[in-house]
C-alpha cells in the first residue's frame, strides 16, 4: 500500500467520523462553550474546514473562504450568538467537499508529491499533509469531548443537577471489545 493511500484513507476516516458523529446530536449542542471561554463545537468543526482549505492552497487551489476564514481562523474569537455563524450544513458540505478534493490531489500526486518542495513552515507537501492530519485529528479530540461533556450537562439539565447514574460495565470480564470499534474505525 502507498503512503498516499494511507494518508488519503486517513482524512476520510476524520471526514466520516465528523458526519457520523455531529449529524446525529441536537444542534443546540454545537453551540455550547464551556465555562464561557473554550471553543464551541461549531467553531473547531469551522476551524478544521479552514485548516483543510489551508492545505489545499499549498496544493495549488484557489479556495477563498474568506467568511469562513473571519470566523474560524487560528487566533479569532468564538461569537456567543449561534445566528451569526455559517449555517451547520454549509459547513459539513464544505467539509466533505474540502476533504474529496484534499484526497484527489494526494491520490493523483502520489509519491512523488510528498517530495514536492514548498515554502513555509515545512519544507515538503508530505510534512504538511501530515501535520494537517495531526492537527486536524487533535480538534476531533475537543470534538468528541465536547460531545461527551454537553451530553453530560443535558442530561444533567434534564434530570436535575448531579441526578446522572454511574455508568456500569455490560462485560463480566471487563475485557474491551475492539469489534465495538469497528463501525468507527472503518474507512469508507
Amino acid at each position: 500500500m502507498e503512503i498516499t493511500t494511507v494518508i488519503s484513507d486517513l482524512f476520510k476516516y476524520n471526514t466520516g467520523y465528523l458526519a457520523k458523529h455531529l449529524t446525529s446530536i441536537d444542534k443546540s449542542r454545537l453551540f455550547i462553550r464551556p465555562e464561557q471561554r473554550h471553543n464551541p463545537i461549531i467553531w473547531i468543526l469551522g476551524h478544521i474546514v479552514v485548516s483543510r482549505a489551508s492545505l489545499l492552497e499549498i496544493l495549488g487551489e484557489e479556495i477563498g473562504l474568506e467568511d469562513m476564514r473571519h470566523y474560524f481562523s487560528s487566533g479569532t474569537k468564538p461569537v456567543n450568538d449561534p445566528s451569526e455563524y455559517p449555517h451547520f450544513d454549509e459547513i459539513m458540505g464544505l467539509l466533505g467537499k474540502l476533504g474529496t478534493r484534499l484526497v484527489r490531489h494526494i491520490s493523483e500526486g502520489g509519491e512523488n508529491l510528498l517530495s514536492t518542495q514548498v515554502w513555509g513552515d515545512y519544507e515538503n507537501i508530505g510534512k504538511y499533509l501530515v501535520n494537517g492530519y495531526i492537527h486536524e485529528t487533535y480538534h476531533i479530540g475537543q470534538i468528541t469531548y465536547l460531545i461527551n461533556l454537553t451530553s453530560i450537562s443535558t442530561m444533567q439539565a434534564k434530570l436535575g443537577q448531579g441526578a446522572h447514574k454511574k455508568k456500569t460495565s455490560t462485560s463480566k470480564t471487563g475485557v474491551f471489545s475492539l469489534s465495538s470499534l469497528k463501525s468507527v474505525l472503518t474507512v469508507r
